[in-house]
């Protein structure tokens, strides 16, 4: 996998640039080497500075070149899977654990934001409202969050009426919600960027444009090869999820993890009477269809987003086929110009769920948060940190003790492009 540049997105016209840091030439030493400059490993860094060892952080790229940096900013107390169906494959004490992470994954973002004063990140707890485009669809919603609220205590939910939809939506395309309004949402990069800065203000070394070639142990600790020398370190962290075949230092992983391309297109901003119709709330927003598209309010335009672009390059026919599932939820737009196109990878794991744990002795890792992940992401950055010094920590069905290699691995973009057609045949029927 080649390292892309930097999309031109509306994140990137918000936030001022940030300075790039080269590691300088030779060698480097520290207790703990990050492997990854996204959420995740900012997150671990922090723990690990935490705990009183010191660290140094290699990204491959800019500051918010992977998916930290160009996510729809959804900040959500969920998995890829349902609560419902973990209790029904895993028992309901393991559902009810991993219910307590999701929650615990929020409550953490935010005492972040607090402790190192993102402002800049512009968190605010609006709420996400799930727009059902079906009966069927409200039907089992509303089956689910009662569910959730008598079975693991969930609280904050409300369902919501066709009419009270339009009324949030500024749209009449679906039947009824569900809006949970613990939920927020805030500018990806920014955050990102305030993580960087923290951690340079405490003393953590932060390189970017440095990519990790080479990993390997030795009898003191973990050698790493980066351009121009060497970092030699008692511990390492590996964080580098959808870019994990970047390099073949983290080949082992990459082969447990599929990417897959996720876009985002942004709107001009909204003429006055569009403005104040359309997502007066400025919540999160998705819909029920298995091929899942989410939209929010930024900056007076809409943004919208989701999977399905397909391949190794942005895709502008993928693009224009979410700009066209935009313009048939929100016709209204009509002529309204789309401003920001940008895309790039998440990273699916075999079972749906985030997978963290030891990869030896020395080294950690943390990967495969399936498009969830703005709050999940460092979370369980900060969790396989606390494992790797001792200290107390909870990740559940997480945790793996061992890697599960994605089967034909090779093949693994026919088994996307698949999985993706027959989910948008089922969409398309109404199914």
């Amino acid at each position: 996998m080649d390292l892309p540049s930097p999309p031109k997105s509306l994140w990137r016209e918000m936030a001022p640039a940030a300075e790039d840091t080269p590691a300088p030439q030779g060698n480097i030493s520290c207790d703990v080497a990050v492997v990854g400059g996204g959420f995740t490993g900012l997150h671990a860094a922090h723990a690990f500075a935490d705990a009183g060892l010191s660290v140094a952080i290699f990204e491959a790229g800019p500051v918010g070149l992977g998916g930290s940096g160009r996510n729809g900013g959804v900040v959500s107390a969920k998995f890829r899977r349902g609560f419902a169906e973990l209790a029904k494959s895993h028992g309901l004490d393991t559902a009810r654990r991993m219910h307590g992470i999701a929650n615990a994954s929020v409550d953490h973002l935010i005492a972040t934001i607090e402790r190192f004063d993102l402002q800049e990140a512009g968190f605010r707890r609006v709420g996400a409202l799930k727009c059902a485009h079906t009966e069927a669809a409200f039907d089992h919603a509303r089956e689910e969050a009662e569910w959730l609220e008598k079975t693991l205590g969930e609280t904050g939910l409300h369902v919501l009426d066709r009419g009270a939809v339009v009324e949030e939506t500024g749209c009449d395309g679906f039947v009824g919600g569900i809006l949970q309004d613990r939920a927020g949402a805030l500018q990806p990069l920014a955050y990102l960027q305030g993580l960087w800065a923290a951690a340079r203000a405490r003393g953590i070394d932060i390189y970017s444009r440095t990519p990790v070639t080479d990993i390997s142990e030795t009898g003191a600790g973990v050698r790493l090869r980066i351009p121009g020398g060497e970092v030699l370190a008692g511990q390492a962290f590996v964080a580098t999820n959808a870019y994990s075949s970047l390099t073949g230092a983290t080949r082992r992983l990459a082969h447990s993890l599929v990417p897959f391309r996720s876009s985002i297109v942004a709107t001009a901003k909204l003429p006055v009477d569009l403005n104040a119709r359309l997502l007066t709330h400025e919540r999160s927003y998705t819909e029920t269809r298995r091929m899942m598209r989410w939209f929010r309010k930024v900056d007076g335009r809409i943004i919208f987003g989701g999977r399905g672009a397909l391949g190794h390059v942005e895709s502008p026919a993928a693009l224009r086929r979410l700009e066209q599932a935009m313009r048939t939820i929100f016709p209204m737009l009509g002529d309204v110009a789309v401003d920001y196109r940008w895309s790039g990878y998440v990273a699916l794991s075999m079972d749906g769920l985030p997978m963290a744990g030891m990869l030896s002795d020395r080294i950690g890792y943390a990967a495969g948060f399936n498009g969830a992940g703005v709050a999940m992401s460092g979370y369980v950055g900060d969790q396989v940190a606390q494992l790797m010094t001792g200290r107390p920590h909870e990740l559940a069905l997480i945790a793996r003790a061992s890697l599960l290699a994605v089967p034909f691995y090779a093949f693994r973009s026919i088994g996307v492009r698949a999985v993706t057609f027959s989910y948008e045949l089922m969409d398309a029927a109404g199914l």
